[in-house]
């Protein structure tokens, strides 16, 4: 009777719909750290993030359909139920609020996606097998990556990757290094955790071989957020195996390991800074050297570029602070937020430019977008989750603890990591974090829920009347009314996910259109292009890329009405930093001046020089001087002499903004130094005749 309980018990745990979402999250695991795409716009980035979706959607397709399957619906309430929910529904209201409607609904099924395995991993991986199979595929697949890592740094690698060069090659199969990095940082944690926890020796052999591979093409990243990632989450790990443990001789083990992880801390800090002829220039250790110099790490052009973006981000924080603007809009929101930080003070001179989708900083970054609740509703995941982690590790077997704390450490190191990069943008990163959160409380529902506890648990609680009623359920056939239901919802949820796959597909086909088109640019076949974006954009017309590449091509053709249209249609899509110079252009070409004003001052702002700004101020002066407005042509045209006092021009045209304010001593002043920074040129004519008849009327 005991062995039929047990045996009842194992069939409501595991069924065939929970092995189906195993092996989802299996292909999940190895197919999206590899997949790309070379005829897409970028290679990388868009199909991953597809097959993230797709293969959420499905894993979420199963969960539904065996809820739908089951006799009777149980519900594991697990630690993070409630604080996913509310952080899901924040998120999802963020649209309507949000500064731009299209970015946020196109960064809905990603923000949901990687949340939601949290809830199908916990409710169905239920047994210890498939928890330690995904964690060995997560190490595997970390393990092959970093192998080939390697081989990229020594130049062996596949022939259609070109154009990288130094530490730029290093890029896996994420096309850029630092992606790859943040890829690493999880499963190498993991790994890290197991083997300092694993007594059998050949399986801590061959972790400490995986440490040894990842860890090895982390370094050759020199990828400093991530290294500095992995340099606190040992210490980490050690400290809470030390605390979860109450045997002497552990104890002493794991004080003994942070006692010489400090010791090959000073050793490597020696190995780096100390001269001698393995960290030479062109050396790897040199180049480690070289990017983690004082210098380097307080002034370098990258921390510097960090500092300015994490300061335009505050301005954005500051516009939203509570609701933030919106899921997904700081890449569309960060050019405008930078142009206005740059044009305070000195600071254009201070930072280097650049163009940031993402803020290198995941909690201001998700501040901005969400707001001060959104944030605080993401740290209320964080604390429940490591609470629980902390609270079951003492309750476990040393094999169940190991894999509890080297989950929690890969989710450590990602959130170290967020400090100085943006590991939860990316999908292979999201992804995995996702699904450590979600094993580890797989992995404490079946301390919580043991078989012969279960069995137990069931015989005490329940009362005669319940067991009446649980006999009826079982033993009784289900009626046809219930069973046409069944199958009207399956049907309904199959069809669901149909409509939703072909939604999530057309941003991609949409991309890949736009590949064929710029192959049609490098050819100069302007007219195929144009037909080639327009068939993309059926697919997906928020494609703001697109609408400006076809404003370009019309804009050269000198078909300005029509690539005026598409300009302005690109702008509610995607704010390209040429895009209000290209606009304020067209604008002055139909005599439009006043449309165009706010387009060149917006445009000054977006140029990354003051070399490229020169230009359109002076000639955003001479239209103010045009239309009669003086003080804001003497504004400009003080602004490009306080940068090139060199500016014959500019003084010309300050001088006529003064003349018509009444300004003489000032106009004298600037004619002279027009003639004496010009005296050849025909500005100076002008000027000398302006000074003659000023002479005259006195």
């Amino acid at each position: 009777m005991k062995d039929e309980n047990n045996l009842s018990v194992k069939k409501r745990i595991t069924s065939d719909w929970d092995e189906g979402i195993f092996f989802v999250l299996a292909i999940m695991v190895i197919l999206i750290p590899i997949i790309f795409y070379p005829y897409c716009i970028p290679i990388f980035k868009p199909i991953k993030q597809l097959m993230f979706q797709l293969l959420s959607l499905l894993a979420l397709v199963l969960f539904l359909l065996k809820l739908i399957a089951s006799k009777k619906i149980t519900w594991y309430k697990a630690g993070l139920d409630i604080p996913v929910l509310f952080y899901l529904v924040f998120g999802s209201l963020s649209l309507i609020w949000t500064a731009n409607i299209y970015h946020s609904i196109t960064a809905l099924p990603l923000f949901l996606a990687a949340p939601i395995l949290y809830y199908i991993i916990s409710q169905s991986i239920k047994e210890q097998k498939f928890i330690e199979r995904l964690l060995i595929i997560i190490i595997i697949t970390g393990t092959l990556l970093g192998a080939y890592g390697i081989f990229q740094y020594f130049g062996i690698d596949f022939k259609f990757w070109t154009g990288n060069v130094g530490r730029g090659q290093v890029f896996g199969l994420f096309g850029n290094v630092n992606y790859f990095a943040e890829f690493l940082i999880l499963p190498l944690s993991l790994t890290i955790g197991l083997a300092l926890s694993y007594k059998n020796k050949f399986n801590r052999l061959l972790l400490i071989i995986a440490v040894i591979i990842m860890g090895a093409a982390l370094f050759l990243t020199f990828t400093r957020g991530s290294y500095l990632a992995i340099a606190l989450t040992i210490p980490v790990l050690l400290f809470v195996f030390l605390k979860g443990t109450t045997e002497k001789a552990e104890k002493k083990y794991y004080k003994k390991l942070l006692l010489y992880f400090l010791v090959m801390i000073i050793i490597g800090i020696s190995v780096i800074y100390i001269p001698h002829p393995f960290n030479q220039k062109g050396t790897p250790l040199g180049q480690l050297r070289t990017r983690t110099t004082i210098q380097s790490l307080t002034s370098g052009s990258s921390i510097l570029r960090r500092i300015a973006t994490w300061k335009f981000t505050w301005m954005m924080i500051e516009d939203n602070l509570l609701l933030g603007s919106g899921l997904g809009t700081y890449d569309y929101l960060s050019l405008k937020y930078q142009a206005d930080f740059f044009a305070r003070n000195n600071n254009r001179e201070r930072y280097p430019h650049g163009f940031a989708a993402q803020a290198h900083n995941e909690y201001l970054q998700m501040w901005a977008e969400l707001g001060l609740i959104g944030l605080l509703l993401f740290f209320v995941i964080l604390f429940f989750y490591y609470r629980n982690v902390l609270y079951y590790i003492h309750k476990v077997n040393d094999k169940q603890k190991a894999l509890i704390i080297s989950m929690a450490g890969g989710v450590t190191a990602i959130l170290i990591d967020a400090v100085f990069g943006f590991p939860l943008q990316l999908t292979a990163s999201l992804s995995l974090f996702w699904i450590a959160i979600g094993l580890t409380f797989a992995q404490i529902y079946i301390l919580k829920t043991d078989q012969k506890a279960v069995s137990k648990a069931a015989v005490e609680v329940k009362t005669a009347v319940e067991k009446d009623i649980d006999n009826i359920i079982t033993a009784r056939p289900l009626s046809l009314g219930l069973i046409a239901l069944k199958i009207f919802l399956a049907f309904m949820v199959i069809v669901v996910m149909i409509a939703l796959s072909l939604l999530l597909i057309r941003p991609f086909i949409a991309r890949v259109h736009w590949y064929y088109g710029n192959q049609q640019i490098i050819k100069g076949n302007f007219n195929e292009v144009v037909e080639i974006y327009e068939r993309g954009l059926k697919w997906y017309p928020w494609q703001g890329e697109m609408y400006f590449d076809i404003g370009n091509i019309l804009a050269n053709k000198g078909i300005n009405t029509p690539a005026l249209e598409y300009y302005h249609k690109a702008e509610k899509y995607v704010d390209h930093h040429n895009l209000p110079h290209y606009i304020a252009n067209l604008y002055l070409k139909r005599g439009e001046i006043g449309k165009a004003i706010p387009y060149l001052e917006k445009a000054i702002k977006y140029k990354s020089d003051k070399g490229e700004m020169l230009p359109l101020q002076l000639q955003l002066g001479n239209i103010y001087l045009e239309i009669r407005e003086f003080n804001e042509a003497e504004r400009h045209f003080s602004n490009v002499i306080e940068n090139n006092p060199e500016s014959a021009e500019a003084y010309y045209g300050i001088a006529g903004a003064y003349i018509n304010q009444g300004k003489r001593g000032l106009v004298v002043e600037a004619l002279k130094k027009v003639i004496e920074l010009a005296p050849e040129s025909k500005l100076a004519g002008y000027a000398k005749t302006m000074l003659k008849k000023m002479e005259l009327k006195e």
